[in-house]
């Protein structure tokens, strides 16, 4: 099997003054059933210079300790370009999550969570990478963020190893099937791929869900994944607590009297303080 290296190596030698294709891609949250007839479901490409989706990372720097494992992969910087533009994500806040069971008693893959900024337009990214660590016919074929119940979504994936595997399609919902239509679900994003180690694409890529949300707090659902039985296997998932967007909070109306309060209490020693020192 090709792996999306040297596909992409291949793609350049084609064409070697094309620009990437990708970039963040805009999921619709205006359609009842998603398909990629109707763009629902964003579908990528195996050549690079196709893929809407992927960008192109052209420098990144290592987390102390996580660099030369390719399965131990944490980036604290990453720039990136593509047709919709460039930018630096820097790594906010991460977690890793060991022992992850897919079937049940199998400790099937570690997960890492991420949060990015965007510096160019300022956004938090969340990111995904679902590394699948026994060879055996289990798999993953959907990774899900959740928690953007009323905010904008957009797409991308980052290829930082051999040993990464491209996002095949993105959707905001929670489906678990194969289906060519889909059920739109506000709060999920699924991101589709194939990550099996037997099938030669042991780690996933890193995977981006790009919000306007301001700010993000832990959850306890926060990351699903999902085996869809595509060669017959059970049809098993589950989900993780991580980090999932939301919003500043607002000070509550009593909040607002005390910060008036403590104004004034400041302003009144202000002025207190004035009046003796022109005593």
């Amino acid at each position: 099997m090709m792996n999306f290296k040297s596909m992409a190596v291949a793609a350049m030698l084609v064409s070697a003054s094309s620009a990437y294709a990708g970039g963040f891609v805009d999921l619709r949250d205006d359609l009842a059933t998603l398909s990629a007839a109707n763009g629902g479901l964003v579908v990528g490409a195996n050549n690079p210079l196709r893929d809407k989706l992927y960008l192109d990372a052209t420098n990144y720097t290592w987390l102390s300790g996580y660099s030369s494992n390719p399965a131990q992969l944490i980036a604290t910087s990453i720039a990136y370009s593509g047709n919709s533009g460039a930018g630096v994500l820097t790594l906010l806040d991460y977690r890793i999550n060991t022992n992850v069971e897919l079937l049940p008693g199998v400790a099937q893959a570690t997960i890492f969570d991420f949060v990015f900024r965007d510096s160019s337009d300022n956004s938090l990214v969340f990111g995904t990478r679902y590394i699948n660590l026994v060879n055996n016919s289990q798999e993953v074929n959907f990774l899900y963020r959740y928690g953007f119940e009323g905010f904008d979504t957009s797409a991308a994936w980052l290829f930082l190893s051999d040993y990464d595997l491209r996002m095949y399609e993105a959707g905001r919902t929670d489906d678990h099937s194969f289906a060519s239509n889909v059920g739109y679900d506000d709060g999920g994003v699924r991101q589709k791929s194939d990550i099996s180690v037997n099938e030669g694409n042991p780690y996933s890529g890193l995977y981006l869900v790009k919000t306007d949300a301001t700010e993000y707090i832990l959850g306890d659902k926060a990351i699903g994944y999902y085996q869809a039985g595509e060669e017959g296997q059970a049809v098993v998932g589950g989900f993780i607590g991580g980090f999932v967007p939301t919003v500043a909070a607002v000070p509550e109306p009593s909040e607002y009297a005390l910060m008036l309060l403590g104004l004034g209490m400041v302003g009144f020693v202000a002025t207190r303080r004035k009046k003796q020192n022109q005593a």
